[in-house]
């Protein structure tokens, strides 16, 4: 079968497909029925002459597969988190299964390794991507089991299978939990009037405060009423813990079997020798050292927040609680660098700062974002083309605000993967941003800077995926390793404190004034601050990933967390929460939750060039539009930084930006 035979049959509009229980299924079993008939069509030369093996009969078929098993899975997977239909949520979810039945038997498919091989061994000449695209397929053979005996073979199966299943009702549960708060119109005191006007008293007399992030998140920072803050925070960190903390155990118990039975010390191994890390004891080594230079400026912010804690909250104990580090540092630095962070919101309204990221994002790459009507599964979603000239680069779905048994979280949904067409052409990809932003309504919808800043961070993962021009899917947009991923989304951050470009959307939202001077340089010098308590946070979570993917089974993985906080924090943990039940990480990074702070130091590295010759220049943003969004996975990630910047990439911008002496 020809590696773009396919092209015309894909479904036009994958998500319109979706939008039913009928539908999605549809477009799952359809999808992988194409893959499946190119997988046959490999099979079938397996007796072929030599000379009747090509690039596009073997490994560019492969990345046919690759295509059509992200038809069937990417666009399922939105949907089970975001439609309103319970219905076409469990059909969603149910696709899962059937795309690790298909893809647990194709790395085990002898014949089409055999193939593979065969075409390998002939030592063609190859493109750079080709080259890469046959190494890391040649290499996932050998990591999903192919060696493996018959009766290894079967254990395998039936270990993916659980897994999947696992994860799925994890990530489901919490998708659809949100618990609430019933309190008093008075205990509202300290939220901005905003938040308050969107939180009116219901008949009963009592004002409903929801775990999802629009209403935690400002009430944890701003409410007066410590004592109902900590009961929030407790219904947060409880939420699905019955039924996540057991399938947790057995999730890592399973994973540890399933790295054994490939050959590996432990997951971690197992996961980390496909990512730039390559090896749990290298993660190992870049958390220690991180966490080593920063502790004794991570314990004196401690101490300062302590200090703030005794003057303000002199009942609270001689710790500093987890449920009241938001409300502390906002007040110190309310106190230390006369920062009002409500009144900073005041400069955010919501629509005003989508239209201002899509006006940056415009400016710097020479694109605009085109309204669209096309089908969606909510009417609060809004669709935009990105087009650069008169070609179409991309179709972007913006799904932006909470609601009910909806994604609670934020992030980037890949929805169908660029490639180049038999005729040339490029395949146009899609991409969706899932979000909870207060929504515009009677109040104004005005975003924390930290939210802001959270935009940013999401478009740069979506202008990763449809800025795109891989040749092969297989290698499209965010398809590059896991601990590289985060590195154009953080990047994209530092916009978020940059006065040129705040200065483009950032006004006051009842009389329009430009963000003033002394409110920036307050937000700006209180950056600093927190910056030590921030890492180790991320240092914690990524050592307790690590530790739960190399421990043998039979921990407790409450216990576990709890030991694991005392090396990064000071901090009083609050009884009777459960953490590791709401870290859906643990599901999709799965040991590799480190990625966040290794990719950070490469995109501050990265920034590097940005912050020389200025963040507003689209002759740099086209530079790295071109060195480093473009390519993809085609090629090495730290080779993509090297042309990017005219040298390797070195953690000394980002040691400095921690304030570590190098």
């Amino acid at each position: 079968m020809s590696v773009y035979a396919a092209d015309a049959r894909l479904v036009s509009d994958p998500v319109a497909t979706a939008l039913t229980a009928d539908g999605v299924v549809s477009l799952c079993e359809s999808s992988l029925a194409l893959a499946e008939s190119t997988a046959a069509g490999i099979r079938q030369l397996v007796d072929a002459p030599l000379d009747k093996l090509s690039w596009e009969n073997t490994f560019g078929a492969m990345d046919d597969i690759s295509l059509f098993v992200q038809e069937a899975a990417c666009v399922p997977g939105l949907i089970a988190v975001v439609h309103p239909d319970p219905a076409v949520r469990a059909a969603a979810q149910s696709c899962d299964a059937k795309i690790d039945h298909f893809t647990s038997g194709l790395y085990l498919d002898d014949a089409i390794a055999a193939v593979l091989k065969r075409f390998a061994d002939k030592g063609e000449v190859l493109s750079g991507p080709q080259t890469k695209l046959l190494t890391e397929e040649l290499r996932e053979y050998r990591r999903n089991g192919l060696e493996l005996s018959e009766d290894k073979r079967t254990i395998l199966r039936s270990l993916n299978e659980r897994l999947t299943k696992l994860g799925l009702e994890f990530e489901t549960n919490l998708a659809e939990v949100t618990a609430s708060l019933e309190i008093k119109p008075e205990q509202l005191a300290g939220l901005p009037e905003s938040y308050i006007k969107n939180h009116p008293a219901k008949e009963n007399g009592l004002v409903t405060i929801t775990t999802d992030y629009p209403d935690s998140v400002p009430f944890m920072k701003y409410a007066l009423d410590r004592q109902a803050a900590r009961e929030l925070y407790i219904l947060g960190e409880n939420r699905c813990a019955d039924k996540n903390i057991p399938i947790l155990t057995e999730l890592l118990k399973l994973r540890h079997e399933k790295a054994l039975l490939l050959g590996y010390r432990h997951w971690a191994d197992f996961v980390l020798d496909a990512r730039l890390a390559k090896s749990a004891d290298n993660v190992k080594k870049f958390i220690d050292e991180l966490h080593n230079g920063l502790i004794d400026v991570r314990k004196s912010e401690e101490a300062q927040l302590l200090e703030v804690q005794q003057r303000l909250l002199p009942d609270a104990g001689h710790k500093v609680s987890t449920a009241n580090t938001s409300f502390l540092g906002d007040q110190l630095r309310r106190e230390r660098f006369a920062l009002d962070s409500q009144a900073v919101s005041e400069y955010f309204e919501g629509t005003a700062v989508l239209k201002g990221i899509m006006n940056i994002a415009s400016h710097l790459y020479g694109i605009a974002f085109v309204p669209v009507t096309v089908p969606t599964w909510h009417s609060d979603v809004q669709t935009f083309n990105i087009v650069e000239g008169d070609r179409v680069l991309g179709l972007v779905y913006l799904d932006l605000y909470p609601r009910e048994n909806k994604f609670k979280h934020a992030a980037k949904f890949g929805l169908r993967n660029t490639r180049t067409l038999k005729d040339g052409e490029r395949q146009v990809p899609s991409g969706a941003l899932v979000c909870n932003f207060v929504k515009p309504g009677d109040g104004p919808a005005l975003m924390s800077h930290d939210e802001v800043t959270t935009f940013f961070h999401e478009f740069g993962h979506l202008l990763h995926h449809l800025l795109s021009e891989s040749e092969f899917s297989s290698f499209g947009g965010t398809n590059v390793a896991r601990d590289f991923v985060e590195v154009p989304s953080q990047l994209f951050e530092e916009w978020a404190w940059n006065r040129e470009a705040l200065d483009t959307f950032a006004r006051h939202y009842q009389t329009g004034a430009p963000f003033p001077d002394d409110l920036f340089k307050a937000m700006t010098d209180a950056r600093r601050f927190g910056l030590a308590l921030g890492v180790e946070r991320q240092l914690f979570l990524g050592a307790y990933d690590q530790a739960c993917h190399t421990l043998p089974p039979g921990f407790n993985v409450e216990a576990l967390a709890n030991e694991t906080f005392t090396r990064f924090s000071s901090f009083e943990r609050v009884d009777g929460t459960h953490f590791p039940a709401t870290f859906g990480h643990l599901i999709g990074y799965c040991s590799a939750y480190y990625g966040y702070q290794w990719a950070l130091s490469i995109a501050i590295d990265v920034f590097s060039r940005f912050k020389a010759e200025g963040l507003m220049d689209p002759a740099v943003a086209r530079d790295y539009r071109q060195h480093i969004l473009a390519p993809g996975g085609t090629i090495d990630e730290l080779k993509l930084v090297e042309n990017f910047l005219g040298r390797p990439s070195s953690p000394k911008a980002y040691l400095e930006y921690l304030g570590i002496k190098t």
